[in-house]
């Protein structure tokens, strides 16, 4: 990031608080947003991992929706995935919109 921007910010009389919110962060927003989907993502797919490391007794969400679908399958576990797969959506769309503005 070119600090520059920082230093051009302040010499037009912004506050730090503002030039952080003007310049700093929409700067680093794509990087966040990208760490913030990527812990998403690898979190749901360490179902295996978890399975051999969980103590007795524990259940991370991954692995109770695991094991529920091999049951049969409730309400909560269809409300959970309808869940996982809303915010999923407003995520992606929310993304694509905001970059359909940039364009």
């Amino acid at each position: 990031m070119d600090r520059s921007l920082e230093i051009a910010a302040a010499d037009l009389y912004a506050t730090p608080w503002r030039c952080f919110r003007r310049v700093t962060l929409p700067l680093l927003w794509p990087g966040i947003l990208a760490g913030a989907m990527l812990a998403f993502v690898i979190s749901l797919d360490d179902v295996v991992i978890t399975e051999f490391v969980k103590a007795p007794g524990q259940d991370t969400l991954p692995t109770f929706m695991l094991g529920q679908m091999r049951r049969v399958l409730s309400p909560e576990m269809n409300a959970i995935a309808s869940a996982l797969l809303a915010v999923s959506v407003i995520l992606v769309s929310l993304i694509f919109l905001l970059n359909r503005k940039k364009s």
